[in-house]
């Protein structure tokens, strides 16, 4: 039996990935999904309100509540001109006639601009690829069905992994939230990290973590992938040298971008 403390964060964190899911959620369906006492679940969500972390409402408990294009503007506007010139680099590793799987982030659509020209495949979970689409894409998009999640606008769930057990890429690049040498590649939504860890296991080559340094040596919720399971790192120079040393030592190619501050 795990200690109490242990199964008390276990259970809160699966609270969130609930809420992330669904965005609101009452006491009565989240005991039956946790399988514990509605008292036990109110104490739970209380102690989650005060940290800030969701928003309490008579009878159940949501997200923070944000618009989904501010969400979206505010992801992409932080460390911008990093994430543009990890885009870059990043895309040097992708080969004409490529199957690029791709995750969602902002860092992630920086690359789809940099490789939409050439004649590759490109198969992406986060619609918001859909609008980076112009006249000069020559890349063929497969979109992938699933949960639409208005946050991130990310397609996760059964559906999602249904089609990616299906496809067989050549390359794989995946954002995150948080990677660091202790836990791995970390998300803080557990469907997310899910579909990282198979597009990851359904690529034949590189898979890729694209990640401006403030997600370098932090760590999130949901384990996405081990250390091991991460064959490149594309950085910017303001990452822990200490956590650059130990990817490198534990084989993984870790390219670091000069921001030239």
């Amino acid at each position: 039996m795990g200690l109490p403390g242990h199964i008390t964060s276990a259970r809160r964190h699966r609270l969130l990935e609930q809420l992330a899911l669904k965005e609101s959620a009452r006491v009565a369906d989240l005991a039956a999904a946790c399988q514990v006492s509605e008292i036990t679940i109110r104490r739970d969500l209380d102690a989650l309100a005060e940290e800030g972390q969701i928003e309490r409402f008579h009878g159940g408990a949501r997200l923070p509540a944000r618009r989904p294009s501010q969400t979206a503007r505010e992801a992409g506007a932080r460390h911008e001109r990093e994430k543009r010139l990890i885009a870059v680099a990043a895309a040097r590793l992708v080969h004409p006639g490529a199957t690029v799987l791709r995750s969602g982030g902002p860092t992630t659509l920086a690359l789809f601009r940099e490789i939409a020209g050439p004649a590759i495949q490109v198969i992406p979970n986060n619609t918001l690829l859909i609008s980076a689409i112009d006249e000069k894409t020559a890349a063929t998009v497969f979109v992938l069905g699933g949960e639409y999640n208005r946050n991130t606008r990310a397609l996760n769930g059964d559906m999602t992994n249904l089609a990616l057990n299906q496809i067989h890429g050549s390359i794989c690049f995946l954002g995150t939230n948080a990677i660091s040498q202790h836990t791995g590649l970390t998300s803080g939504i557990h469907a997310a990290a899910a579909v990282n860890q198979l597009m990851a296991s359904q690529c034949q080559g590189n898979v890729v973590v694209v990640a401006d340094s403030s997600k370098v040596g932090t760590t999130a919720h949901f384990l996405s992938l081990k250390l091991a399971e991460v064959r490149v790192l594309v950085t910017d120079d303001g990452a822990d040298p200490g956590e650059l040393a130990a990817y490198r030592a534990s084989g993984i190619e870790t390219l670091v971008c000069p921001t030239g501050d």
